[in-house]
């Protein structure tokens, strides 16, 4: 009977994001993922090479599924497009988790990643900005987007001290759409 590898590397990549989102990648464990996966741990040395190359895999896969998946990926209003995000990440909260361990363990990327991962935000940014704007100011305006519609999710604690609680989903998320209305008006 032949081995379905497709599908064993889809179980290590589903149980490995859930690993890396919750332990970083210092603290995964080969042996947990392997057997959330239902396989012999060598399988992913076999798929992947090692624990950093399966990390990379697993955040590589999230990033491609949210520029293909998150909703506001073919909006050019900027308001709407924080609130995509938004909601992006509320819905997919491992994505920020696993990009905070990279910065936090790792610090860098390969030439490859770093090139795709530039490339994107620099189109994200001038979709956004429109044809009419210098480039360095269309990527600082995405970054303030940015920064305004995963910082709930990405530090809770800290947005639970500014609010003085835990605040609203649905009113934080309105306000954040008038920060980012007011932020690029002068566009």
């Amino acid at each position: 009977m032949a081995r379905d590898t497709q599908e064993t590397r889809r179980r290590l990549l589903n149980a490995a994001r859930d690993e890396f989102a919750e332990h970083g990648l210092e603290g995964a464990r080969v042996d947990r993922i392997a057997r959330t996966a239902g396989v012999n741990k060598e399988r992913i040395y076999g798929h992947f090479g090692s624990k950093e190359q399966l990390f990379e895999a697993v955040l590589s896969a999230a990033l491609t599924e949210a520029a293909e998946f998150k909703p506001g990926a073919g909006l050019t209003d900027p308001a709407s497009y924080a609130a995509a995000t938004f909601d992006f990440h509320r819905s997919n909260p491992q994505l920020i988790r696993l990009m905070m361990w990279e910065s936090l363990q790792r610090q860098r990327l390969s030439p490859e990643a770093a090139g795709r991962r530039a490339r994107f935000y620099i189109e994200e940014a001038q979709r956004l900005a429109g044809p009419d704007m210098d480039s360095e100011d269309a990527r600082f305006i995405l970054y303030g987007i940015l920064a305004l519609a995963t910082w709930a999710h990405a530090l809770p604690v800290a947005s639970s001290m500014v609010f003085g609680g835990t605040p609203d989903s649905q009113d934080l998320r309105e306000r954040i759409e008038k920060a980012v209305t007011a932020l690029t008006a002068s566009r």
